[in-house]
């Protein structure tokens, strides 16, 4: 759980670096092995899911949704 504004900073960097690591998987497996490629994805997919749920819950992202309707 995000408590503060850096640690709101390390969980972009690392939603970050999960991203390129996501990127690397796509560009080496996935064009000879698809179905590798899903399985190896699903662990960086995992943690960038769980990154973005963190990061806008602390920017309140949800309460925006709510707002607006």
């Amino acid at each position: 759980m995000i408590e503060d504004e850096r640690q709101l900073q390390q969980s972009i960097e690392q939603l970050d670096r999960m991203y390129r690591a996501l990127a690397e998987i796509h560009a080496r497996v996935r064009p000879s092995d698809p179905t590798r490629y899903s399985l190896m994805a699903e662990g960086p997919l995992d943690e960038i899911h769980r990154l973005q749920a963190e990061i806008e819950t602390y920017l309140g992202v949800e309460l925006i949704g709510e707002v607006a309707v």
